[in-house]
C-alpha cells in the first residue's frame, strides 16, 4: 500500500474552512503516470470517494481503476480520507486534505479543479468558489458585505507527499 497525501498551502484573508464543496462527491483531479513503463496518461482523471469500481482479478473495489494504455498494467486508487478542512490558522502552511492508496499508478500532479467553499472569519457568510483551478492560478477575491471587509484565497500551492 502506497499512501499518498494531497497537501494544500495558501494564504487566507478573512476566510476560514476552505474545502471542496462536497467532499464525498468531489472529483480530485490528477495527472497520472504508470511507474512500470513511465507512460503519462494523456488526460487528467477525476477520482471521487462516491464512485467505486471492481478491481479486475480481485474481489475488492476502489474509487478508480485503470489499465495503462501502453503496457496494460492494472492499477487502482482508493480514497482513504478526504474530509480535512483548511482553517485560517493553517494559512501559509501545508496541510493534508486527502489521503489515498495508489496501487500501480503514480500521481504526477494534483489540480484544484472543481467547486470549493469557505466561510467568513468575521461573519456567518458562506462563499462558493465555483472554479478551483482559477482560484489556484489567479487567486480568489470577494467582499463580505456582512462584515464589511475583503476576503481572499491567494498563493495556492499543492504537493503530493508519501505518508507512513
Amino acid at each position: 500500500m502506497v499512501k499518498l497525501g494531497i497537501q494544500v498551502k495558501c494564504s487566507l484573508d478573512n476566510v476560514t474552512n476552505l474545502r471542496p464543496a462536497d467532499p464525498e462527491d468531489f472529483g480530485w483531479c490528477f495527472t497520472l503516470k504508470c511507474p512500470q513503463c513511465m507512460e503519462e496518461h494523456n488526460k487528467d482523471v477525476f477520482i471521487s470517494k462516491s464512485e467505486t469500481c471492481d478491481i479486475q482479478g480481485s474481489r475488492g473495489t476502489a474509487n478508480f481503476v485503470m489499465s495503462c494504455s501502453f503496457c496494460k498494467k492494472h492499477s487502482s486508487v482508493d480514497i482513504l480520507e478526504n474530509n480535512a478542512v483548511y482553517h485560517l490558522s493553517d494559512s501559509e502552511k501545508f496541510k493534508t486534505l486527502m489521503v489515498a492508496d495508489f496501487r500501480g499508478i503514480e500521481p504526477v500532479a494534483f489540480k484544484a479543479d472543481g467547486e470549493w467553499k469557505c466561510s467568513s472569519e468575521s461573519s456567518s457568510k458562506l462563499f462558493d468558489i465555483p472554479d478551483g483551478a482559477e482560484m489556484a492560478k489567479e487567486g480568489w477575491y470577494e467582499y463580505d458585505e456582512d462584515a464589511g471587509c475583503e476576503v481572499s484565497v491567494t498563493e495556492f500551492e499543492t504537493k503530493i507527499v508519501k505518508l507512513k
